[in-house]
């Protein structure tokens, strides 16, 4: 199991690239110490504000982040550091800074070098990217697009290496994604200081629009 990320301090703090449209909870309220955002605590370090502002909803952040953990972040057939890959493609091509961001700082957490999380716009052409992971990225490319784009060419691409158990997989990291893609777009989450710290790292993540 990957180790929590360290990090000076408990306090929640955050880069006011936007005004949240919903304020999160506030760390009095009793709702934001649910224990299952507790153990996500444990594992990045800090409370996600998107979470907090989820929370005033009983019971969806429970299912969603178990819904997480069976797509992106648990167990699985494929690497977690690809699916964290694919997580954070396709979050780019919605262009959601939020939920990009998070995904790609949680990528290099699993082991994904911020050089290679750099030139994930290029990924198709960029020799540090394996075979196997550009066709599961071309599934994100193509999910991450609204429209749709183009899904069959990736998904038939993607069969020439990966079982048909391994293409859901993938498929259920991308759809995972849109929730958060459409909830951080529609309730510009403020993003906090400790994901933001990958910005320094993939430039191109100050490029993205919403």
């Amino acid at each position: 199991m990957t180790a929590p990320i360290q990090r000076p301090s408990d306090t929640n703090t955050t880069m006011n690239r936007t005004t949240a449209r919903i304020a999160p909870l506030s760390a009095d309220d009793p709702r934001s110490k649910d224990p299952v955002i507790e153990e996500l605590v444990d594992f990045i370090g800090y409370r996600p504000n998107a979470l907090l502002t989820m929370a005033r909803k009983p019971g969806v952040v429970t299912q969603l982040l178990k819904l997480f953990a069976l797509t992106v972040r648990g167990d699985g057939l494929l690497p977690q550091s690809l699916r964290f890959l694919v997580a954070a493609e396709t979050a780019r091509r919605a262009h959601c800074s939020y939920t990009t961001t998070h995904l790609v700082h949680a990528a290099h957490h699993v082991g994904v070098s911020w050089d290679k999380l750099a030139a994930l716009p290029t990924y198709r052409d960029d020799t540090r990217f394996t075979d196997q992971e550009r066709r599961a990225l071309a599934i994100a490319t193509a999910g991450g697009s609204l429209p749709v784009r183009e899904p069959a060419q990736a998904i038939e691409q993607a069969k020439q290496i990966f079982s048909d158990e391994e293409i859901v997989e993938i498929v259920s990291c991308v759809a995972m994604v849109g929730w958060f893609n459409r909830w951080n777009g529609l309730m510009a989450s403020e993003l906090e200081a400790e994901p933001a710290e990958a910005m320094a790292h993939v430039p191109w993540l100050s490029e993205l629009e919403i």
